[in-house]
């Protein structure tokens, strides 16, 4: 049975795996800034891999593994909130390494 009262916690939760996801993703990126194409291609299936371990974690987490609609747009809000209030920062020290 589903429990209604307990949708917003899993729903934060779910954004908070979100947000984890996305700031794992903004360090990949600085990390393979400037290096060679095998390394970019590593570290993007690095966080495939990672991204659907940290989501299934959280999914396992909020309700033993209950995919539903909700939390996965809770999931991809976070993503999205992390990459764009990080992403200016991770811009600016991605730049600064390129430069030296």
């Amino acid at each position: 049975m589903i429990d209604v009262f307990a949708q917003p916690y899993e729903a934060l939760l779910l954004f908070h795996g979100g947000a984890v996801s996305g700031l794992v993703y903004l360090l990949l990126r600085l990390l393979r800034t400037g290096s060679k194409r095998f390394f970019t291609h590593l570290a993007d299936a690095a966080f495939v891999l990672l991204y659907g371990a940290i989501l299934s974690g959280y999914l396992y987490l909020a309700n033993y593994g209950t995919v539903r609609g909700f939390l996965l747009i809770a999931f991809g809000l976070g993503f999205a909130a992390a990459y764009g209030l990080f992403s200016p920062l991770f811009s600016r020290i991605s730049q600064k390494i390129r430069k030296k």
